[in-house]
């Protein structure tokens, strides 16, 4: 155990050399989850995870940082799990990996990254600058797209980055000073961050392309009702908006406001750029890995690179493909990234087919002022563009029963079914605390190829305070039902 923080740093003068049987590059959800996998279903490898972060940050838990949590100290991600089932972790960054002597190559840490007061309690904590390894892990996440226009290096300016002390810059010494912020992306980040910010007090709108928040995982009608609620909290929403340039003041160095096409300027004096993530693969690159086209590492199902099946990508910076159509799938999201991750632990020393990749099914789930709302698979507009015939089933019911429960509150479920073999292709759910748990389970069911006729004979438990009376996927696969026979 280290007892000050100057062991944390890379001593470059003094090559030392470490092996292991697993090398995992990257320690987010993807990294993490492979290492946990691997040291339970491997225990007598070694299993070391490399990651450049000190104290690493909850992605997903990003945004509430500004609003519902009290500073980044309270969105931490634990080390626990993986120094419990056996894997070691070392703070470093790996620039080069040849892959023909299975060697990789640590650079040292920059002595101005802020490591002092952080707790120094990493077990097996090493100093190293070279490792030897037998199966390798790429899960290097993503890099912020950033778009061509002017005006995005003006102080005021910045993104969602997984990084304490980035993260702890923003709340401490940018967002206390901002009045007016604009947000240019209407995806998750941009709706999610728009809900905590405003409740500072802090002015805030969201500039979105297309004609509704979100649209491209929900469809219209749950887009339209998280617009309202986001209204009604006072947030300013400019849909079919395209922001040509990023103002700056009469000093040429702040941020002063949103020239938008065809629109008046929108004055701010903060913009957060969330318009999307591209697969961080410049390491990969440089090994000489097959990407694919949409841009991540390719792996095949099993997550092992095209050129050595001892090479494996996980999370933000593998190549995903769709569940239905294997077409390029940008589902760049943490429970992705840990399932991928479960999936190369399992199979880095031989085959385990029961854990494979078939493919990105998309599950997301978020929650804004009391309502939540979550999405799996195809989403109509979707499933009508890949050539499907559909089928499609709504219900509204009260979570609880009788609906004079205690905090009952309505759930509405869409489902959406092929015609023709009647399988479930995607699902969306509005509600209360229910809502990811039931996503979930939309989730489940479509890798399961569940069809209309599964669900609607299915059992399941009821509760009066815990659940419906009728479960809402049978509720609303027996209206796509009763649609298909009228």
């Amino acid at each position: 155990m280290l007892t000050g923080p100057k062991k944390i740093y890379m001593d470059t003068k003094t090559v030392k050399s470490v092996t292991t049987d697993v090398l995992i590059v990257g320690g987010g959800p993807a990294g993490m989850m492979t290492g946990i996998t691997a040291a339970q279903f491997w225990p007598n490898k070694k299993v070391l995870v490399v990651r450049r972060e000190f104290d690493a940050v909850i992605p997903c838990g990003i945004p509430y940082i500004f609003g519902t949590l009290h500073g980044t100290d309270e969105d931490m991600a634990g080390r626990l799990p993986l120094v419990a089932a056996g894997g070691e972790l070392l703070i470093g960054n790996i620039i080069e990996i040849n892959v023909k002597s299975r060697t990789a190559y640590m650079e040292a840490i920059p002595p101005d990254r802020p490591f002092e007061n952080k707790p120094d309690k990493i077990e097996n904590l090493k100093e190293v600058t070279e490792i030897k390894f037998d199966r390798l892990v790429l899960a290097m996440g993503g890099e912020n797209f950033i778009p061509n226009i002017k005006g995005t290096g003006l102080n005021g300016v910045f993104t969602i980055q997984k990084d304490y002390n980035y993260l702890e810059s923003l709340f401490n010494d940018l967002i206390p000073k901002v009045k007016r912020l604009a947000i240019i992306g209407g995806g998750f980040i941009g709706v999610e961050f728009a809900d905590e910010i405003r409740k500072l007090g802090i002015e805030v709108h969201i500039i979105e392309m297309l004609p509704n928040l979100l649209e491209v995982s929900f469809d219209k009608n749950v887009c339209v009702r998280i617009e309202e609620i986001l209204k009604s909290k006072g947030v300013k929403i400019h849909t079919n908006s395209q922001v040509q340039e990023i103002l700056s003041d009469g000093s040429g160095k702040n941020v002063k406001g949103l020239a938008i096409k065809d629109k008046d300027d929108i004055e701010v004096d903060a913009v957060l750029i969330a318009i999307g993530v591209r697969p961080n693969v410049k390491l990969a690159e440089k090994m000489g890995l097959t990407l694919s086209m949409s841009g991540g590492v390719w792996v095949d199902a099993f997550q092992r690179t095209r050129e050595d099946n001892k090479i494996f990508a996980v999370g933000d910076c593998a190549h995903k493909q769709d569940f239905f159509t294997r077409k390029a799938n940008h589902s760049m999201i943490a429970s992705a990234a840990a399932a991928e991750g479960r999936i190369a632990g399992m199979n880095l020393f031989n085959l385990r087919l029961s854990r494979y990749n078939a493919g990105s099914v998309s599950v997301y789930s978020s929650e804004i002022d009391g309502l939540a709302f979550g999405v799996a698979g195809l989403t109509e507009a979707q499933a009508v563009a890949e050539g499907f015939n559909i089928l499609i089933g709504e219900s509204r019911l009260p979570d609880h029963h009788p609906a004079s429960m205690p905090g009952t509150v309505e759930i509405y479920c869409r489902l959406i079914f092929s015609k023709d073999s009647l399988q479930l292709l995607g699902g969306q759910i509005t509600g209360g605390s229910t809502t990811g748990e039931l996503i979930n389970t939309i989730g489940l069911a479509i890798q399961m190829h569940a069809t209309a006729t599964d669900i609607a004979t299915m059992q399941f438990g009821s509760q009066p305070r815990l659940t419906p009376s009728l479960h809402p996927m049978v509720a609303a696969t027996g209206d796509a039902l009763k649609n298909d026979i009228v």
